[in-house]
């Protein structure tokens, strides 16, 4: 076990080194007991409290996972059929539609067809009665498109037939008999004094990246059953040996050994290595079957993680901003130290600065006041050069970096390739190899488009982004935020004014746009949230 606490808190330093992360908590577990319990940084920055084992924190979209085996304990009872139209239930939902009915395994497995939900209301019920605004984009049951929505519906769904809040049945069926009584299923102004504050980027209109300054997130209560538990990291601790004991803790059976197998999908096809079941999300490798979920909220980030064939559970949850990424990082690398894998370093996966394929991002792009230097700063590490300022550049995820040169700082940038040319792109520019011809601007073929713009809301969640022309076409690009696209999406017309976001037919979030006032749209909807220009570019 020294060995795995050692690890641990080095895991712990680099996180807090290249992370904007106030305080974490990690829990390691076996099906039989807690392993180690660690902790580090602060519960609340301005009065210094660390953090400690009594620390509660939100755990976002894992909360989804006790809601699937809500529906599961429901099931083996005889008291929901998960094949069953969720009409059967909630006639009144009724997005628009050309397909068959949405069922419940729809809405568990992110099949539906919904859209991913727009935040636009704090209330379940009313997000749902504002889904018939909506259209289903494809058949349920043929893509997979992550629907916040859908597990709030779930939720609704649940109050119906037991005709109890939701929180409620989550408290009496899972976290009661898991003896998770640090925890709670529903979160209330009553509950923050005892939690950890949330942290939200100060600057929510660019790239987190690190040593950003971080602020108090906003504050809300919630209810619905798609973010609704606080947890301790020993209770979620205990969760996650239920995960290992499949479906069972000591002598406390949450659901049957074969709802188990259901939810989360023990039989899969050969062919999935990753893919989400009911609740959880499935990876297979190396023949290793193994669980997992992350949790965004505003102000928090999570990961829970458990190997069912090495037998081995981790609980990450932080008070950093929920779409760092943090917690999944240190809880993929805390579970490689619990199973026993070799020590990898340098820590890529959680050195920000350590970029992959770094040596071929090296070289000179586009010109003028538009040229840029990409050089190697050391190894694995790059920086950027424009006039007479250098920047750092760090490693985002998914191709993206983000670089803190002030005049290059607002969008994320990525290297493109196709066959033997490259080019850099950054917000509305696609920079060519210095020396060699570019394609001309989007002015310089016939003006600025209406749409084109810096968009806000008042919403957390998604608090801006900017539409942007380049090659033609109209790119929506998200500084930051919980549920704000990490990738930039492009936009397709599909009616006048309206565009549907992201390439893929099958999407539903669409995009309607005011129509222009002397050339210029002033106001965006995006699925029912409205988005007004804003006075910054």
């Amino acid at each position: 076990m020294t060995d795995l606490a050692n690890r641990v808190h080095a895991s712990l330093e680099q996180a807090h080194r290249w992370w904007p992360l106030t305080g974490a908590a990690v829990c390691v577990v076996d099906p039989n007991a807690e392993l180690l319990l660690a902790s580090s940084g602060l519960t609340d920055a301005s009065s210094g409290a660390p953090v400690g084992p009594g620390t509660r924190f939100e755990i976002g979209s894992i909360s989804k996972s006790f809601t699937s085996f809500a529906l599961g304990a429901l099931a083996d009872e005889g008291r929901v059929e998960l094949s069953a139209s969720v009409l059967d239930h909630l006639p009144w939902l009724t997005p628009r539609a050309r397909f068959a009915p949405i069922t419940l395994r729809h809405l568990m497995s992110h099949t539906s067809g919904l859209i991913c939900g727009a935040d636009a209301v704090p209330d379940a019920a009313a997000a749902g009665l504002a889904l018939r605004d909506s259209e289903v984009g494809a058949a349920p049951g043929e893509f997979f498109h992550y629907s916040n929505i859908g597990y709030a519906v779930l939720g609704l769904v649940i109050e119906r037939i037991t005709g109890e809040p939701v929180g409620a049945v989550v408290t009496d069926r899972l976290l009661a008999p898991l003896e998770m009584r640090e925890s709670a299923a529903t979160i209330t102004h009553n509950d923050r004094a005892s939690m950890a504050t949330g942290y939200q980027a100060l600057h929510d209109d660019r790239p987190l990246l690190p040593g950003d300054p971080l602020t108090p997130a906003t504050w809300f209560e919630v209810a619905a059953a798609d973010g609704n538990i606080i947890a301790t990291a020993s209770d979620l601790g205990r969760y996650a040996r239920m995960l290992l004991g499949r479906g069972r803790l000591d002598a406390t059976q949450i659901v049957s050994v074969e709802r188990f197998a259901e939810l989360t999908d023990e039989d899969p096809s050969p062919q999935a290595q990753r893919r989400y079941a009911l609740g959880l999300e499935v990876e297979q490798e190396g023949g290793g079957h193994r669980l997992t979920h992350g949790g965004g909220m505003v102000g928090y980030s999570s990961f829970l993680a458990v190997d069912m064939q090495a037998q081995r559970g981790v609980v990450v949850l932080t008070n950093a901003p929920g779409e760092s990424g943090v917690a999944e990082r240190l809880a993929r690398r805390v579970l490689a130290a619990a199973v026993g894998e070799p020590e990898t370093s340098p820590a890529s996966d959680l050195d920000a600065s350590l970029i992959p394929d770094a040596e071929n991002h090296v070289g000179s792009y586009g010109e003028g006041a538009l040229r840029i230097e990409v050089q190697r700063r050391a190894a694995g590490q790059l920086q950027l050069v424009a006039g007479e300022t250098t920047g750092r550049l760090y490693h985002l995820g998914e191709g993206r970096l983000g670089c803190d040169h002030p005049d290059w700082r607002v969008f994320p940038h990525r290297l493109e390739r196709a066959g033997a040319s490259s080019r850099w792109l950054y917000g509305p520019h696609a920079l060519a190899p210095a020396g060699t011809p570019a394609p001309r601007t989007a002015s310089e073929v016939g003006g600025a488009d209406p749409f084109v713009g810096h968009y806000r809301s008042w919403t957390p969640w998604y608090p801006s982004f900017r539409v942007v022309q380049r090659d033609g076409a109209l790119m929506l690009i998200a500084g930051s935020g919980v549920e704000a696209p990490a990738n930039e999406l492009e936009l397709l017309q599909v009616e006048e004014r309206t565009f549907r976001v992201g390439a893929d037919p099958r999407l539903p979030e669409r995009l309607v746009f005011a129509a222009p006032v002397d050339g210029v749209s002033f106001e965006a909807v995006r699925d029912g949230c409205r988005y007004s220009r804003s006075f910054r570019p």
